[in-house]
């Protein structure tokens, strides 16, 4: 029953989701060298685990007249995806390098594909159709110096990969970033447990011999073959994905603080218009911009705070010994005397005089000095919602604000 359900999980849920991945990756396949050979990597793996389905298997034979070809086609993709690993993770190292490494990774890949292809048409049987036809010639030594190069050039590959990748994670920062290296690593790492292994069970296996009921082979397999891979590609996807998907996440928050902003900012910049940063814009439009949003954030956030100072500057300084309050009761003043002194500030008022208390709220960073306006930005829309006898009064320290007209 594990079988039964793991085969098609495999072909036709890894093929759908390798080329997705192919997809997804294509507008930055060609921007750096990186990029291309990433791509090339996921292009190959796409192609080996595709040419499992049954109608590309017969399409195949039909068009080359090889009843086993998507055996080779399989494999070449698989030394391929090697390669393109490789090449890769130097690519990422971004360290100098010397013309005769790339020369000489290129001749031992060159080397695996053209010995794979001579072993494939000069030596292996092709008495069965398909991938799993060499299934029934296990023991055979063709197949065995076919198989042993085959696993030779994904064993060094993805060994070198994973010492690569784990050795470049104490040079990355903490977070989303070493987090995808780590996933890379471990796929490699996978890579070359997923070979050994295959490797010992095809061993302890011995010659498989058997056919089913219309005379072809049993899959030399088991769940832990079919699992590893779509682990591997697993992981080499979050790899690679972790650290757009952040950029995603880090967008996507920053527009939800600008959101809940934007009362408060365009209410202090109406009455103060000298603070605004940049391009004013509405609402609705700023969630149609693209790119990194958290510059505007910044500035919204400060432009907030300069619009309180500026109303401030005409008003007595508070006066009075206070208890000390929590930030929930800070943020409360605030908002309400921000209300009073925008109110004053339309009707040709000056501000009522701010709590002393008031004088050192705000963060130290600009992350802090969003976080604190965003609180102050919520107690402030919640004053319109508030029925009028239940307002926030101005505090005892601001002394008697100017009657605010109308």
């Amino acid at each position: 029953m594990e079988e039964t359900l793991m085969r098609p999980l495999f072909t036709w849920l890894m093929p759908a989701f390798a080329w997705g991945i192919v997809f997804w990756r294509a507008p930055a396949a060609f921007a750096t060298r990186a990029g291309r050979s990433l791509w090339g990597m996921f292009a190959a793996v796409a192609v080996g685990v595709t040419v499992r389905l049954a109608a590309v298997d017969t399409a195949l034979a039909s068009l080359t007249g090889v009843r086993d070809v998507t055996l080779l086609v399989k494999h070449l993709a698989g030394v391929m995806a090697a390669h393109f690993l490789l090449e890769y993770v130097r690519a990422v190292r971004g360290r100098p390098e010397q013309a005769a490494a790339l020369r000489a990774r290129l001749v031992f890949t060159g080397t695996a594909a053209v010995t794979l292809t001579l072993l494939f048409f000069l030596v292996l049987p092709h008495d069965h159709d398909g991938a799993f036809g060499i299934d029934a010639h296990y023991g055979d030594p063709g197949v065995e110096l076919y198989l042993g190069v085959f696993n030779t050039a994904l064993a060094v590959a993805s060994t070198r990969a994973a010492v690569l990748f784990w050795s470049n994670r104490s040079r990355v920062p903490r977070g989303a970033l070493r987090a995808g290296v780590t996933c890379l690593a471990m796929a490699s790492v996978i890579g070359v447990t997923y070979t050994l292994y295959r490797v010992y069970f095809v061993l302890s296996s011995g010659d498989a011999t058997r056919l089913d009921a219309d005379g072809k082979p049993v899959p030399l397999t088991d769940s832990v073959c079919e699992l590893l891979p779509a682990v591997m590609i697993v992981l080499f996807v979050l790899g690679v994905s972790i650290p757009p998907v952040r950029a995603v996440a880090g967008y996507l928050r920053d527009q939800v603080a600008l959101w809940r902003l934007h009362p408060l900012w365009s209410d202090v910049t109406a009455a103060v218009p000298q603070v605004v940063l940049g391009t004013a814009g509405g609402r609705l439009r700023g969630l149609l911009a693209v790119g990194d949003r958290s510059v505007e954030l910044v500035h919204r956030a400060f432009a907030i705070r300069d619009a309180v100072l500026i109303l401030r500057e005409d008003t007595p300084a508070g006066d009075g010994a206070v208890a000390p309050e929590s930030d929930e009761d800070l943020v409360r003043v605030e908002a309400g005397w921000l209300r009073v002194a925008l109110r004053n500030r339309a009707c040709g008022l000056p501000a009522p005089a701010p709590p002393q208390i008031l004088a050192d709220t705000g963060g130290r960073t600009p992350r802090e000095e969003i976080a604190w306006m965003l609180a102050v930005a919520a107690a402030y829309r919640s004053i319109d919602a508030t029925p009028a006898d239940d307002r926030p009064r101005p505090h005892p320290n601001a002394g008697e604000a100017p009657a605010v007209v109308g």
